[in-house]
C-alpha cells in the first residue's frame, strides 16, 4: 500500500492536470513519472528500499528523473 501511494503521490506532485508532462510521441496516452519506472525496484532482488518507524521496511517504487534521463529513487546507487 505504501508504495501505492507513493507511486500517486508522486505522479499527482508532478502531473496535478493530467496534461503537463508526457513520454511518448502522443500527448493523448500520457505515460507519467512513476509509470515509466514500475518494477525497477523488484528487478535488484531487494526486500525493501526505505525503513520506517519500529523498524518497519518498505518496498518504495523509483520514479523517473527527466533532468538525469534515469531512474531515481530511495538507495539508488548509481545516482
Amino acid at each position: 500500500m505504501v508504495s501505492v501511494v507513493a507511486h500517486e503521490l508522486a505522479e499527482m506532485a508532478s502531473n496535478p492536470l493530467v496534461n503537463a508532462w508526457y513520454a511518448g510521441g502522443d500527448p493523448c496516452f500520457p505515460t507519467e513519472i512513476a509509470d515509466l519506472c514500475e518494477g525497477i525496484d523488484q528487478r535488484s532482488g531487494a526486500a525493501y528500499n526505505v525503513n520506517g518507524v519500529g523498524g518497519r521496511r518498505f518496498l518504495v517504487e523509483w520514479i523517473w528523473n527527466p533532468v538525469l534521463n534515469y531512474y531515481s529513487g530511495p538507495n539508488a546507487l548509481d545516482e
